[in-house]
């Protein structure tokens, strides 16, 4: 059962609903090969660039506490941001990035729905 109190738990409903989201705009990658993109994967890594840029742009989570939860390190952090606000630049990339954003926030809302229903 999600706490919506417990930061560990939320971080982990929230990661887990962009890489959902993700998953869905990249249907022929694994949940797996998003979270740790196999070595040359350029469209895996660039699925995890999104998911992160979710979480910091749209969840408003801290790049710290990415970092830490992540165990990345701050500039990859910072890499993963601005990649994907250039690619944003682009009208088609940005549809698709706001429709993964919404998907995500559709998951978490899931989330958190059967945690009220639950309780």
């Amino acid at each position: 059962m999600l706490n919506r109190h417990d930061e560990h738990a939320m971080y982990d409903a929230t990661i887990h609903a962009c890489i959902l989201a993700v998953r869905e705009g990249f249907p022929h990658l694994s949940a797996r090969d998003i979270i740790d993109p196999p070595r040359q994967w350029f469209d895996a890594a660039l699925a995890r660039q999104i998911a992160l840029h979710l979480m910091v742009v749209e969840f408003d989570w801290p790049k710290r506490r990415i970092v830490i939860h992540e165990e990345r390190s701050r500039e990859a952090i910072n890499r993963a941001l601005r990649t994907i606000d250039a690619r944003l630049e682009g009208s088609r990339f940005e549809a698709h990035y706001r429709r993964m954003a919404e998907a995500a926030r559709g998951f978490l809302a899931e989330q958190l729905e059967e945690q009220e229903d639950a309780a």
